[in-house]
């Protein structure tokens, strides 16, 4: 398996292997692949951190991208990123192909200058690779009452990144 950067020639594959990849989860809304191509025309669409895995036969089965966002502070936005969304084809689900290229993506990103990755998702799977609760930086979903929701998460790419910040996400 290669992890390498997404090209719009592998836009249709990957658009079959999100949609395959979320079908499998009886959560979803089947909007993904469709979020996801909407994505790429934003300005916060950073081509070099979409990446795909591809498989030795040359099959796509794996893809991740990373997008900016803003930390909204009572001074100013702080630009960092966001994970989503990150799909594995079903048949290699449970090998290592997520997390591989989540660190590869993190590699790239912190070579690019960002420093924390947030992401709304499942706490039991994100924990595992370093996420936590973004409220355990005084940081919230712009869509959090609560301001204690373990669905929104973020993992500091550079050690310290977050200290002395405080204020609010917006990912969808």
């Amino acid at each position: 398996m290669i992890i390498r950067r997404e090209q719009p020639q592998d836009y249709a594959e990957v658009y079959k292997l999100v949609e395959t990849a979320f079908n499998s989860n009886p959560e979803t809304d089947g909007t993904v692949p469709d979020y996801l191509n909407n994505l790429r025309t934003k300005d916060t669409f950073i081509p070099e951190l979409s990446l795909v895995a591809q498989h030795e036969n040359g099959q796509i089965i794996g893809q991740v991208v990373l997008y900016r966002t803003n930390i909204t502070t009572a001074h100013k936005a702080i630009t960092e990123l966001v994970l989503s969304p990150i799909s594995v084809h079903p048949n290699y689900f449970r090998q290592g192909i997520a997390r591989a290229m989540m660190e590869k993506a993190f590699e790239i990103a912190v070579n690019m200058g960002y420093k924390a990755v947030f992401l709304c998702g499942n706490p039991e799977f994100y924990h595992k690779i370093g996420f936590v609760p973004t409220y355990t930086y005084s940081i919230h979903h712009i869509n959090d009452n609560t301001k204690a929701a373990k669905w929104c998460m973020v993992r500091e790419l550079v050690k310290g990144a977050l200290s002395n910040i405080s204020g609010s996400v917006d990912i969808e």
